[in-house]
């Protein structure tokens, strides 16, 4: 009962932001902006996939913008080099993946805070984007790449089949069960014979994999890659998800309140835009929205206790 709560007061959240535009800002109101709004929507969605996953399992990942810049670069010089498409996806989905298996592996052996190590990861992979990037024109990709990004279907179709793989993971697999069980209580978990350390390493590449995807998505569909991508989209990913009904804690929630979560940010940010506000007013009104949405949560979590 409580979970359908959350989700209910999510999808009456994105009611009412979409009824407000309607009424004072008309030209969100135009077809072609609900086409942008899901074009815009895949990147974080495909993001906000992974971390999904990663929160559930009451762990935390900074660095997933800084994975989604390394990917964007790495992608770049390998369409400059005139690799396959085929390989290229492949490759960046391996090294998104990766990076989000350095993090579980540094975090289960050392101990150390997952908020710690995925911010240092955050400016070591930055650094590296920097170094890969310098000096190179990244642009003008063949229209095989540019297609995956392209129009709002074919990235609407990535992101949904993303989103239909980890609610199947979640939803009926022992490893889907494991992230709830460790999320809600990892000492009893641990207890129960879930191999915690193991299951984190696997949460946290996932989490890196979706990062890698969202890179593909973004870099197709912008026609370009430089270091500067992916700055703050961490943030903007654990906001879709806290705002969609899953609990920072853990233990709760799941992909379907996050696609509502995705969902609000991109159009508070696509209606605050229709209706004049600057790009900083924005920031701070999603700032605003992202606070009341983690105190919402710790609220109801204080409820339950």
């Amino acid at each position: 009962m409580k979970q359908f709560q959350r989700a209910t007061q999510a999808l009456l959240g994105l009611v009412a932001i979409n009824v407000i535009f309607f009424i004072f800002a008309p030209t969100y109101r135009a077809i072609s902006n609900f086409q942008t709004i899901f074009s815009q929507a895949t990147v974080l969605g495909v993001m906000a996939v992974g971390t999904t996953v990663v929160l559930l399992s009451a762990g935390l990942d900074l660095s997933v913008g800084s994975v989604l810049t390394f990917v964007a670069v790495s992608v770049g010089s390998m369409l400059n080099l005139q690799y396959p498409v085929w390989l290229i996806v492949f490759i960046a989905l391996g090294i998104g993946a990766f990076w989000g298996t350095v993090n579980g592996l540094i975090i289960v052996a050392t101990g150390v805070s997952p908020l710690i190590v995925t911010l240092g990861m955050m400016m070591v992979l930055r650094g590296f984007s920097e170094l890969l990037g310098a000096g190179k024109d990244m642009s003008s990709f063949p229209r095989a790449f540019r297609a995956l990004g392209s129009g709002y279907f074919i990235p609407v179709l990535i992101m949904a089949a993303a989103y239909l793989v980890v609610a199947f993971m979640l939803g009926k697999t022992r490893l889907g069960f494991n992230a709830y069980a460790i999320g809600g209580n990892q000492e009893v978990a641990r207890l129960s014979g879930i191999r915690v350390n193991k299951c984190k390493v696997i949460y946290y590449a996932i989490g890196g994999l979706m990062a890698g995807l969202a890179a593909v998505l973004l870099t197709a569909r912008l026609n370009f890659a430089n270091s500067t991508f992916g700055q703050g989209m961490e943030m903007n990913s654990i906001a879709a998800v806290v705002i969609g009904g899953t609990s920072m804690s853990g233990g709760i929630g799941g992909v379907g309140r996050t696609i509502i979560g995705v969902l609000i940010m991109t159009c508070l940010a696509s209606g605050l835009s229709h209706m004049g506000v600057g790009s900083s007013w924005q920031r701070v009104s999603i700032g605003i929205v992202i606070i009341l949405a983690v105190w919402i949560d710790t609220a109801q979590r204080k409820r339950t206790l």
